[in-house]
Parts: C-alpha cells; sequence; structure tokens
C-alpha cells in the first residue's frame, strides 16, 4: 500500500498538477488589469488533465518510472510556475508573455488555421523526407559497396554536409518557381547529404561473411545491397528518422516564414509580424507537439516492423 502511494499519488507531477488547479481558485491580476483579460481556463484544464491521463497511463505499463515521473513533473512544474507568475500575479510583460489560458484557447479559436496550416507543412515535410532519405540510402549503399566509389565521393559529401541549409535557404526560396519545389528542395538537401554519409557508414558495418558469403551464391549487385545490406542497417536508419525530422521540419519553417502562405512557420511568421504573441507562442507549442507524436510514431513503427537489432 505504501508503494503504491509513492508511486501513484506522492510524486511532484501530481503536486505540480494539484497546484495548477488549485490556482484557478484565486483571483487573477491579468484578468483585471490587462485590456484583453482572461480566457476560459477549460482548455488549460484538459490540457492538464490529458498530461495527467498519459502520465498515468505510463506510469502503469512503463518500467521507466522514475523518467516519467521526473518529464512529467518538469512538463507541470513548468505549467505551474507559467500560471502563477503570469495569469494569477502579471508578473511578466504581458505583451511577450501571454497567459496560458490564452494560449491554449487559441487551439479552439484559431483551429481552421491551425489545421490548414499543419496539413501545408506535413505534406512537403513528408514527400521531403520521404524522397531524401530513400535515394541518400540506396546511392549511399551502392558508393559504400564500392571502395574506389567511397574514397572518391566521400570526402565531397562530407565538405558539403558541412554547409547548413538554413544559409542557402533563402536564395533557394527566391530562384524556384513555386514555393513548393523550393521547400521540396530545401527539405530534400538539409536530409541527403549527412543521410547519404550515413548510409555509406553503415555499409562498412555489415560483416563481411555475410557479403562473402552472398558473392559465393552468386547474388547479383542489386540483390546484395537491397536483400541484404540495406535490410541490415534498417534499425540504423530507422534511428536517425527523428534527427532528419527535425532538421526537415526546422529548414521547412525558416522556408515558410519567408515565402509560404501557408503552414506552421507561415501561421508563427504571421503572427509575429502583427505582435499577436499568444497565437505565436501557441503555434511554437503545436510545432513541438507534433514533432513529439511524429517521433512517437517513427519508434513504434519501429517496434512492429522491426524485430532484429544490434
Amino acid at each position: 500500500m505504501t508503494s503504491f502511494f509513492r508511486k501513484y499519488i506522492l510524486n511532484l507531477a501530481n503536486i505540480f498538477f494539484l497546484l495548477t488547479l488549485f490556482c484557478f481558485l484565486f483571483p487573477s491580476r491579468y484578468a483585471s488589469e490587462m485590456r484583453s483579460g482572461l480566457k476560459s481556463p477549460l482548455v488549460f484544464t484538459i490540457v492538464l488533465v490529458v498530461i495527467q491521463i498519459l502520465f498515468i497511463s505510463q506510469l502503469v505499463n512503463s518500467k521507466k518510472s522514475r523518467s516519467v515521473k521526473d518529464i512529467t513533473a518538469s512538463v507541470n512544474g513548468f505549467l505551474f510556475a507559467w500560471e502563477l507568475i503570469v495569469s494569477r500575479l502579471n508578473l511578466l510583460p504581458y505583451i511577450f508573455i501571454p497567459a496560458p489560458e490564452n494560449v491554449f484557447d487559441i487551439f479552439i479559436s484559431d483551429w481552421k488555421t491551425i489545421l490548414t496550416g499543419f496539413l501545408s507543412s506535413m505534406e512537403l515535410i513528408l514527400a521531403g523526407l520521404f524522397l531524401s532519405v530513400v535515394s541518400s540510402v540506396v546511392l549511399g549503399t551502392l558508393v559504400g559497396y564500392n571502395k574506389r566509389l567511397t574514397n572518391a565521393v566521400y570526402p565531397i559529401a562530407k565538405a558539403l554536409s558541412t554547409v547548413p541549409a538554413l544559409i542557402y535557404t533563402p536564395y533557394i526560396v527566391l530562384i524556384m518557381p513555386t514555393f513548393k519545389l523550393a521547400s521540396l528542395t530545401v527539405i530534400f538537401l538539409s536530409i541527403f547529404w549527412g543521410s547519404f554519409m550515413g548510409s555509406i557508414n553503415n555499409t562498412a558495418f555489415v560483416e563481411k561473411k555475410i557479403i562473402n558469403a552472398a558473392k559465393v551464391l552468386n547474388l547479383s549487385v542489386p540483390t546484395i545491397l537491397f536483400k541484404i545490406i540495406i535490410p541490415f542497417n534498417l534499425p540504423r536508419i530507422i534511428n536517425a528518422l527523428p534527427i532528419h525530422l527535425a532538421t526537415s521540419l526546422m529548414t521547412l519553417t525558416v522556408a515558410e516564414m519567408l515565402g509560404a502562405d501557408s503552414g506552421m512557420g507561415y501561421y508563427v511568421r504571421v503572427s509575429l509580424n502583427y505582435a499577436n504573441y499568444t497565437k505565436a507562442i501557441a503555434g511554437i507549442i503545436f510545432i513541438g507537439f507534433v514533432v513529439t507524436i511524429l517521433n512517437i510514431i517513427i519508434q513504434e513503427t519501429k517496434k512492429h516492423l522491426i524485430k532484429w537489432n544490434y
């Protein structure tokens, strides 16, 4: 009973959750002093409850209960501090740091625009990510399989990969005929060279006796590449996807802030242009949420589709 109480009841995550709800009972200086006032805490409360439900479900099923508690406590602690300092006490500049109630209410009041931007961004990210990863894995494996090609191409790829995509993003947006083509190009280039070099290196990790056995069986080069080397390296390829995803999203966001008329980055840019920091912060939170969900999908896909590892 004592261990159950300590595990599920008496922890910082629950304490901060209750403290945040307890704040709602006190009068708000933000609501009384600001012209914009304070929105209903309903959406913010729903967010808190959802976090708590996820926390409890992970606590029951996860073997890493300590890390789950620490992560949730950090999130709930931040939300509690935000609610107390801004919404209740109004101690920070309200123009730049709006109340959490107002920020989370944007997801209800402006949901159509946010959804449209999300779909626009996902179309470009998924297309660019797919094209860059597939082409870099195939070409990188082919180059890594041939020692002469490796010695000739790898130094060039290494030099090109050191140039951040963010540097030439404005130029590509400027010269491309359409923004969609510019975005796909930028995403492709931001991922391709790093993934290409990774595929070359991954090919070297394949055990030589496996390659030699395939050659003894007179298997063709395409068969060796696509039936042996690439499947062998699939765990490494999928492990790199979260990094590629973060890179592509960062690059696309910059591109959208330069020349798009829709998208998650465009939503943040327009909000900042009109000094609507409530919407801007809501957009930033939404982008972080999307990246987190996509990373979870990648990890779950790996667990279900790839049963081998090394």
